[in-house]
């Protein structure tokens, strides 16, 4: 009996990380067999300028994944992330096919499509997702699932999730080149809601918050369904250059610093606590404050926080989100963070930790939220690339009536 595989890529700008699971019968959840990192080349605010360096990182990753669960496997599933990504909204309205007024799937397909009509078509974009965030039956609003229900008219309301088409050529020409065949793409924090999000969180209203090293990418969800997503242009690389600059040092060494002594709330530090270069740099003598430090880092941080803000007063949604904010990402673990997030953002506001996986390092599983959230999706579906928490690349009048309720019942909570 052949085992059932799952790979995830997630192609990040500091690194690249690969997660292979096996999805064995009778198991709640999937098995973690092997994870591979590796630092990332060819890639800047998550988009690829070097093919050739980002094939290697790609390849060095997969490698060490192989070698610990000690199978090959080459079909992999890959995040999509960075600044080319973009959000908007589309309607669509239809008439319900049956004599009865009864809605199939099939009506909730067309309305879909048809609200994809709508989009300016671009031949420079590429819709990666189109997730239902309400509909109408004819005067009644606020329906979540219409299935079932008695009407003449449908109406859909949906976020549309696209990216760079050339981004995704890019991408894709990156991990064949590495010897792999891409199954699905999924846009990088709706995979780590997937595994760092409750249902209850999901209902209540919550954000993830994906601080990533070129971009910050987020994710809000309500009554179960996601609302409004976006990508910022700051993340993790950003702070280490203001160190760099600040110190008068080369970024190596600064995002040593930053790692050892990086912290974002700079009045509970002491004025007269000071960092040695020459514990990072040989032959330097430079002594530089602590304090110093963690206002550069805090700087940066409320950057971000302050873009936030204006993305959740675009839907009326500023310090109105119950479930709070879950921080992943390889910034997740800066000391201070979840202080500075409460206060920033008013929310309540935890660190996301993945669940379902038998992890050692919770700390560390933080940074793996988005690979790690897409083998439980590719799990949930028996590692296929039908149907799921993302449409992308077809047409909804393509899917059966079975594929379009399996896939618009994912996002009920």
């Amino acid at each position: 009996m052949s085992r059932n595989i799952i790979t995830a890529l997630d192609v990040g700008t500091s690194t690249v990380q690969a997660v292979i699971a096996e999805k064995r019968r009778g198991e709640d959840s999937p098995r973690i067999l092997g994870i591979g990192i590796s630092p990332s080349h060819g890639v800047r605010r998550g988009v690829v300028v070097d093919c050739d360096d980002a094939s290697a990182a790609i390849q060095a990753a997969m490698e060490d994944a192989r070698k610990a669960a000690g199978v090959q496997t080459r079909s992999v599933w890959v995040t999509v992330g960075g600044a080319h990504v973009s959000v908007s909204s589309s309607r669509g309205i239809i008439a319900v096919s049956r004599a009865d007024g009864e809605i199939s799937p099939e009506d909730v397909g067309r309305a879909i499509a048809a609200a994809e009509t709508f989009i300016p078509k671009n031949p420079n974009r590429e819709i990666l997702h189109m997730i239902p965030r309400d509909f109408r039956v004819d005067a009644e609003a606020g329906i979540k699932d219409p299935i079932g229900m008695h009407g003449v008219r449908l109406e859909v309301d949906t976020l549309i999730i696209d990216c760079s088409r050339p981004f995704l050529k890019n991408l894709f020409k990156c991990v064949e080149g590495a010897g792999l065949k891409i199954v699905d793409y999924v846009f990088s924090p709706l995979a780590a809601a997937e595994v760092v999000l409750t249902k209850r969180q999901k209902e209540l209203g919550s954000m993830v918050l994906d601080i990533g090293g070129g971009t910050a990418s987020f994710m809000v969800f309500e009554e179960g369904v996601p609302i409004h997503a976006g990508v910022l242009p700051i993340g993790g690389g950003h702070i280490t250059n203001d160190v760099a600059i600040g110190f008068r040092t080369d970024v190596d060494v600064a995002e040593k610093i930053k790692l050892v002594y990086g912290s974002c709330l700079s009045v509970e530090l002491p004025k007269r606590e000071n960092i040695r270069l020459a514990e990072f740099v040989e032959g330097e003598s430079a002594l530089y404050s602590r304090r110093e430090l963690a206002e550069i880092i805090e700087a940066r941080l409320r950057d971000i926080f302050e873009l936030l803000q204006k993305e959740l007063r675009k839907i009326n949604r500023a310090a109105l989100l119950p479930g709070g904010v879950v921080v992943v990402g390889g910034s997740a673990a800066t000391r201070g963070l979840i202080d500075l997030t409460k206060r920033e953002m008013k929310l309540p506001v935890a660190i996301g930790v993945p669940q379902g996986f038998e992890i050692s390092d919770e700390e560390k599983a933080s940074a793996f939220s988005a690979a790690l959230g897409v083998v439980r999706w590719a799990y949930a579906k028996g590692g296929g690339g039908d149907g799921g928490i993302w449409l992308r690349g077809r047409k909804l009048g393509d899917f059966s009536g079975d594929k379009i309720m399996s896939w618009f019942k994912s996002f009920l909570p």
